[in-house]
């Protein structure tokens, strides 16, 4: 494959894993809270709680991206609530949606903690966990440097809770069905100017000028997407094993039938 179209590709790799992994926490979180509390209104509000920093983040990503754009925004909140279906709402941010409300101002809306959800990674992956360092040591493949480069971050202060931060952003970053219902609009809508583009004869023109810029941020996208998977999978296997313990502590376990929506 093309290594100018590798970030591309890593993305569409990634973010179905994503998707997948984040169903999967937010049924077993809320198992284990479950498990702890024995009450389903209690289980909810400690299920909600470890996830606050990451729904915090992502209810305000959509009202700021609301109001830089001049859409006029309701109530804001992160407390959960039951839905008809079943599932758990963790938060929502009301924005009204009249008719002078386009595709691509509710599309970058709706796809506003995704991004703010990235550079959170980022930031702390770069500034707190000296990524490139680290990386540069693993790169090495050399046992020794693998040793020193999991010494150095394992010594980063308040390594755990710098590592929950992600993980509870990385759970909750991902758009829901709704914030993404002015996705395929907005697609149509860049379908139509591409080919309007080609008809004119300048598709390839604009084409190579975004080239650069695009596979630079998808391949941001891509290193903050597989950082959130790495922390994800280690997450995932401690709510394992404590879902696990506290099965047989308790004598009894959890069905899942449906996720909670975050």
């Amino acid at each position: 494959m093309n290594d100018s179209l590798m970030p591309f590709f890593w993305v569409l790799v990634t973010v179905p894993i994503l998707l997948v992994m984040q169903r999967w926490i937010h049924q077993h979180l809320h198992g284990i809270a479950f498990l702890l509390m024995s009450q389903p209104g209690r289980a909810v509000v400690l299920y909600a709680i470890i996830l606050l920093p990451g729904v915090f983040l992502h209810e305000a990503s959509h009202w700021l991206a609301a109001t830089l754009l001049g859409v006029r925004t309701g109530t804001f909140s992160v407390i959960p609530r039951q839905q008809p279906d079943g599932s758990i709402q963790l938060g929502y941010v009301e924005y009204y949606k009249s008719r002078s409300l386009d595709p691509l101002r509710e599309s970058i809306i709706g796809g506003a903690p995704l991004i703010a959800g990235t550079a959170v990674i980022l930031l702390i992956s770069y500034h707190i966990f000296n990524y490139p360092a680290l990386a540069a040591l693993v790169q090495t493949g050399e046992i020794r440097a693998l040793t020193i480069a999991l010494e150095q971050l394992l010594q980063t202060p308040d390594f755990f809770l710098w590592l929950y931060l992600i993980f509870a952003v990385a759970t909750a970053m991902m758009p829901s069905q709704s914030d993404r219902r002015a996705w395929p609009a907005f697609a149509i809508a860049l379908l139509t100017f591409a080919l309007i583009l080609s008809v004119l004869g300048l598709f390839h023109v604009v084409a190579a000028t975004l080239a650069r810029p695009a596979a630079v941020m998808f391949g941001y996208l891509g290193l903050a997407f597989s950082l959130a998977i790495g922390v994800n999978i280690f997450f995932m296997v401690v709510i394992s094993f404590l879902e696990w313990l506290l099965s047989r502590l308790k004598g009894v376990s959890v069905l899942y039938n449906q996720a909670p929506e975050a």
